[in-house]
């Protein structure tokens, strides 16, 4: 397959699919993972899609606008790094909340394992999913409108049920944290659960890849002031070294998985 064809089957699955993987793009063109790697860089290069770590998404949205099941074969081993290192701020029996960000379930996952005894507060499915099978876990569903396309329940109920519980600590996501704008979304509905959660938490912890960091979404979440900790992939300071320094200046704290 000649590299124009190739590039047309890159895109194509793309638009079919939103997200496209180095390993099965090589067996699909029968060419080794580097030349792939070398047509999803040319690609890049043309603003027609943005790399990550394995693979490729359209160049079309805010990250988590994304739909969950795209969502969930993007950066799943920086994800899941994310998430082991998030499970060591989990206090035995204290009250989390996870949101339904992918981040998020790769840290119910890690919970799962863990074997750790606390209580879950989250409104999404996938958590709910992977939890269920932990008999060590207390399990709180917030219950309302439910998003299939971000796995999610979302809606004034939500917020309602909310104001019922204590969280310790909330392990929050979203499109982007950036000395600008600070913590953003890409959906209002979203956005709105993530601001009350910041409202009810002792604790906030945003975890966010690199492919976030110095990124905007167009709805608030919250101020960088509101970032108790953020938990990347990478180092933040190189990505961006003006907001790692408002983080710590805020007396943030700054940990890479």
């Amino acid at each position: 397959m000649h590299a124009i064809e190739r590039a047309e089957h890159i895109m194509t699955a793309l638009q079919r699919d939103k997200v496209v993987v180095v390993t099965e793009l090589s067996h699909e063109m029968q060419v080794t993972e580097e030349t792939v790697r070398k047509d999803l860089e040319k690609l890049e290069n043309q603003g027609k899609l943005h790399r990550v770590h394995g693979g490729a998404y359209l160049n079309d949205g805010f990250g988590n606008e994304t739909p969950y099941a795209v969502r969930s074969r993007i950066l799943r081993a920086e994800k899941d790094r994310i998430g082991r290192q998030c499970l060591k701020l989990v206090r035995e029996q204290e009250p989390v909340f996870l949101d339904a960000s992918t981040t998020a379930a790769s840290l119910a996952r890690a919970l799962a394992e863990s074997r750790k005894r606390l209580i879950v507060i989250t409104n999404s499915l996938e958590v709910v999913k992977i939890l269920e099978a932990a008999p060590q876990i207390r399990l709180v569903l917030l219950g309302g409108e439910f998003d299939r396309a971000y796995g999610a329940f979302e809606g004034s109920s939500v917020i309602m049920q909310l104001r019922q519980y204590y969280i310790q600590t909330a392990f929050l996501s979203g499109a982007g944290i950036s000395l600008e704008a600070g913590m953003t979304d890409s959906a209002p509905g979203s956005a709105e659960i993530r601001r009350a959660v910041i409202e009810r938490a002792s604790r906030r912890v945003l975890m966010a890849d690199m492919t976030k960091i110095g990124r905007n979404g167009p709805y608030v979440i919250g101020e960088l002031g509101d970032v108790d900790c953020l938990v990347s992939d990478g180092s933040v300071e190189a990505k961006d070294q003006a907001l790692y320094e408002k983080l710590l200046e805020n007396e943030a704290e700054v940990m890479r998985a």
